[in-house]
Parts: structure tokens; C-alpha cells; sequence
């Protein structure tokens, strides 16, 4: 919507706005509020402000923060000590040379060969596991000797990555 001061210069219709406020601030210049309505406000404002002043706390107010503070002690005691888990001894055997003596039979490479002959500190463990994981490796297995442990050592790197298996029964 478009007003005939719409294509005035901005310094006139400036001019203009000025005037017309001006003879607004003298006519309401000579207009003020009743006294009783003024004192009646202010009453009201005061009881208002008394009241809220009251009920602005309730009387357990300071419950919430403290909850607020212990979890957050708490959760930052769990966070930051270990856990306390019962220490039991190794299901393995962590041997630097190979646990057979004589002629010990031949690893079998779970790497390439490449890879492992590149092994600075490779380790030898003991162990034992089912012998139906054999076949799952796809090695024969007798069904009567299925649930049988198999003794073998494992060929590990220094990140604990397997290298190579020598199954010894």
C-alpha cells in the first residue's frame, strides 16, 4: 500500500513526522492520570511483588542441585576408577621357544608367509581347544574325538595378532 509521502523527499516527509509528533507531545501534555487510579496500581503492584517474594522458593528448594551434584560425583567416581574385576590365571601358556622337544612337527601359516618371515618378535603359546574346531577349519576329525581338547602352540606378533598354528595331538 503506497501513501501520497511515499514520493516526498526523505529530509521533508522527516520534517513533516517531526511536526506531527510535536503537536502530539502538547495535547498529551495536558492529560495525566487520576491520583486514585495511580496509588491503586501501585498497591496492587506491591502485594503482587509480596506475594511472589514468598512463594518463590518452595521449602525444599535446594534438593534438585544437590542430586543434581551427587550423580554427577558419583558418575564421575565410576568413570574414572577402574573397575575391580576378580583376577583369574591365563587359560595360556606364554613360552619364548617351542614347548616340543626333538623334531616338532610344522606350523601351519594363518598369514602369509611373507608376513611372517618379516615378524621381529614373534611368540610361541601353548594352548588347548576343541577338536571340533579343526573341522570347522576344514582338517579331518574323528566324530568320536570331537569333544576331545586339542594341545597347540600358536604363533603370535608382537600386537597379538595370530601368524601360524602347530597342532601337537
Amino acid at each position: 500500500m503506497s501513501t501520497p509521502n511515499d514520493s516526498l523527499h526523505p529530509a521533508v516527509r522527516d520534517a513533516r513526522l517531526a511536526d506531527r509528533l510535536g503537536e502530539l507531545k502538547a495535547a498529551l501534555a495536558g492529560v495525566d492520570a487520576p491520583a486514585r487510579i495511580e496509588s491503586v496500581l501501585v498497591d496492587r503492584f506491591r502485594d503482587l511483588a509480596s506475594r511472589q517474594s514468598h512463594a518463590a522458593r518452595p521449602r525444599l528448594w535446594w534438593m534438585p542441585p544437590l542430586a543434581m551434584v551427587a550423580t554427577v560425583a558419583i558418575v564421575s567416581w565410576m568413570v574414572r576408577s577402574p573397575a575391580i574385576l576378580p583376577v583369574t590365571e591365563p587359560a595360556i601358556e606364554y613360552t619364548s621357544v617351542p614347548a616340543t622337544g626333538g623334531n616338532p612337527e610344522p606350523f601351519l601359516a594363518l598369514k602369509p608367509l611373507e608376513r611372517i618371515a618379516l615378524e621381529p618378535q614373534a611368540t610361541v603359546v601353548a594352548t588347548e581347544f576343541p577338536r571340533a574346531l579343526l573341522a570347522q577349519w576344514g582338517l579331518p576329525v574323528s566324530p568320536e574325538r570331537a569333544g576331545e581338547p586339542v594341545r597347540a602352540e600358536m604363533l603370535y606378533s608382537a600386537e597379538g595378532e595370530p601368524l601360524a598354528l602347530r597342532i601337537l595331538d
